[in-house]
């Protein structure tokens, strides 16, 4: 077990705090599944009833999402959990159940626009299967080459369960990655502007590398390889994070503290501005090393096991990189950084307003209002998502800091561009390429040091790096933690428990 310390004392408060607050009722644990009915089982069920030509069914998504809603408020107002990060995810869960299910209700209409790419059989030309001579046993890649890939729109005239697979397999597909809706982004197919049962997809022109720098994986041994060795490596990388913030009481408690605690002694000489440098790229490379940590496991556990239920992903090109390429900042500056560097898991929900605008012609494609208001609309959304991970945190928070962090990351993009523009029509020379990437870099940095503490100080302040993000620290097991620190990190507060309520739905595995 872990040594009492500071941050130790500090996370066991904070749960028990909850714990009491179950108890006198007037907070609930994060429970599976109910948790997970507003959100993925009610679209899912509505999205596999046909309605294209039921229009009187179709009208009934506002009863459907006034469900989603009304379940997904409750869930904000009134769960967390002991683990100060699944507290922190139970907001995010409950608010982006609300815009993946308002996307696939009211924005967007899948059963009439929505395709995803299957595998099926080769067959020659008589409809016989068509076998693929190989010496041996045949590899991954040789069985991946006897299969073929084709566009599956809605398929309303298959089974209930036909259906309800492929509503599913839309709710879960993070970037759209296999769909017709993938991302830009990301290395993809083809997509042509009208879509039929059963057309080919041409796989092998899909780019190995997208514009924005995204990669995917061309044998099963560079993917293998590739995720595991991120695995290792992050593991170290947050190990190493969560050893030394919890050496700077500013990472346990909070920017908005009160008391005068000393800093530790390889701290003492930081300047302020230094300091607040050093904070953020710790905060920065955590952010960026959970997310690269999470979605890898995921990555395998989609390639290994969820292709059982979904075939087609099992085809390696829907597996492409979590984060794009630095060179888009370089190119692009601050809108390179959150368009095309930064992940883009949640981009097409983000800008569904607005593209749902633009398909309907309230706002003109190729203009500035189309560009402004569909940031407008992905930052803001990206904000009120933040803002319900801080609300649904045990600590007190103040939940407006990551909206506010969001909004000047727009501001940030306006200002470099009109700066940029106004630039060109003064200054008829163009800048060198070394120099015009040189001052996007440096806008880049300069712009998110100045506004990061927003962010930073939301997730300080929610608790987020008191978890231990790994179960056994190598660090700690060779001496460079704290004396008395035990290796062994992980309480029964990290994991999950069975927990049983007055009611089934108030019972179930409390995360």
């Amino acid at each position: 077990m872990p040594t009492p310390g500071l941050a130790y004392a500090l996370r066991t408060a904070y749960a028990d705090a909850f714990k009491l607050a179950v108890a006198n009722g007037r907070a609930e644990p994060l429970l599976i599944p109910f948790c997970l009915v507003a959100p993925f089982v009610v679209p899912a069920l509505w999205l596999a009833v046909p309605h294209r030509r039921r229009a009187w069914f179709y009208h009934t998504r506002w009863l459907a999402m006034a469900l989603i809603i009304s379940s997904n408020v409750y869930h904000l107002a009134y769960t967390s959990s002991t683990n100060t990060a699944c507290a922190y995810a139970a907001g995010l869960a409950s608010t982006w159940g609300t815009m993946l299910s308002v996307n696939l209700l009211i924005w967007t209409r899948p059963q009439f626009d929505a395709a995803r790419v299957v595998r099926r059989v080769k067959k020659d030309e008589d409809g016989a299967r068509k076998t693929i001579s190989t010496n041996g046993t045949p590899n991954a890649e040789t069985r991946q080459s006897e299969f073929e890939y084709v566009w599956e729109p809605y398929p309303s005239d298959r089974g209930f369960l036909e259906r309800l697979a492929w509503a599913t397999d839309l709710i879960l597909c993070f970037r759209f990655s296999g769909w017709n809706w993938s991302v830009p982004t990301i290395p993809r197919p083809q997509i042509p502007l009208e879509i039929s049962h059963g057309d080919k997809v041409e796989v092998d022109a899909i780019p190995k590398t997208s514009r924005s720098g995204y990669t995917r994986p061309l044998t099963t041994g560079e993917f293998v390889r590739g995720r595991l060795t991120k695995i290792v490596i992050f593991y170290f990388v947050l190990d190493f994070l969560s050893v030394y913030m919890k050496k700077d009481p500013y990472f346990i408690l909070g920017p908005d503290y009160q008391g005068d605690i000393a800093l530790p002694p390889h701290l003492h000489d930081f300047s302020p501005w230094l300091l607040l440098a050093y904070r953020e790229a710790f905060s920065l490379l955590g952010v960026y090393g959970a997310i690269e940590a999470v979605f890898c496991v995921s990555d395998l556990v989609q390639y290994w096991l969820a292709n059982r239920f979904y075939p087609s992903r099992g085809a390696l090109w829907q597996f492409a990189s979590t984060f794009g390429s630095f060179e888009q900042i370089l190119a692009r500056g601050l809108a390179g950084w959150w368009g095309g560097w930064w992940h883009q898991t949640f981009r097409m929900q983000f800008a569904a307003p607005a593209t749902y605008l633009l398909r309907r012609g309230y706002l003109k494609r190729g203009t500035r209002l189309a560009s402004v208001a569909t940031m407008f609309v992905s930052f803001l959304q990206s904000g009120l998502l933040h803002a319900s991970g801080s609300f649904t945190s045990t600590p007190k928070t103040k939940p407006w800091r990551a909206p506010a962090f969001f909004f000047l990351q727009m501001v940030g993009i306006l200002l470099q561009q009109s700066t940029a523009h106004l630039f060109r029509l003064c200054v008829p020379l163009r800048l060198p390429r070394l120099v015009s990437r040189a001052v996007n870099l440096l806008f880049t940095l300069t712009w998110l040091f100045f506004t990061a503490p927003l962010f930073m100080d939301d997730c300080s302040s929610t608790g987020l790096w008191l978890v231990e993000p790994v179960p056994a620290s190598p660090l700690l097991f060779l001496g460079f933690g704290s004396e008395g620190d035990h290796w062994w990190r992980w309480d029964w507060d990290h994991l999950p428990s069975l927990y049983f309520g007055e009611t089934w739905w108030q019972s179930g595995i409390a995360l």
